[in-house]
């Protein structure tokens, strides 16, 4: 199976699971991410703004600024095709809907943050394998972005169960998460 085969067949398991199986396997993760020692030791974690069919992100983003962490965000950068960074403090307030449908800052909220700030990594995906290797959308976002990140900053990827699988097909570009976290 090639990966386009696969990435469209697991986009579509994961847009015709029930909303309320999303919502209660999307708790159960955030709740093991927030027992991750790698969460309580983090000042800044860069967590993705959840399309609606993926592991739900929003209320882990607004709970994690009220225990006082700095979050950041991607931002699409297509004309480059790489993830930039953004600080967001208002969830609510300062995120549109950008590139791909996904929400991100709108520019006059943007607060850029370099790489070396960050101390975890939440990464999206549409299906894992158990030794960490991802397919995304595959427009390659978040390879590039992962090949940038410290090998020293924990990166983990957030996925329902039936989107890990025991291997993947992998290319030369492709950037494997640390951890995975499923529910």
């Amino acid at each position: 199976m090639t990966k386009d085969q696969l990435r469209r067949g697991m986009l579509r398991c994961l847009k015709q699971q029930k909303e309320d199986a999303r919502r209660r396997r999307s708790e159960a993760i955030r709740r093991k991410v927030f027992r991750l020692a790698a969460f309580r030791r983090a000042k800044t974690i860069c967590c993705y703004v959840a399309l609606p069919y993926e592991v739900q992100t929003w209320r882990m983003i607004e709970e994690m600024l009220t225990k006082g962490k700095r979050v950041v965000v991607p931002v699409a950068r297509p004309r480059t095709k790489r993830l930039g960074l953004s600080e967001v403090r208002h969830p609510d307030a300062e995120l549109v809907r950008g590139s791909f449908g996904v929400w991100e800052p709108a520019r006059s909220a943007r607060r850029p943050v370099p790489l070396r700030a960050l101390d975890l990594v939440l990464v999206p995906g549409v299906a894992f394998d158990r030794r960490g290797h991802r397919v995304g959308h595959g427009h390659g976002y978040f390879d590039r972005f992962l090949a940038r990140v410290p090998k020293t900053t924990p990166t983990v990827g957030l996925a329902f169960r039936f989107q890990l699988l025991d291997r993947l097909p992998v290319a030369a570009h492709d950037h494997a998460v640390q951890t995975i976290l499923t529910a």
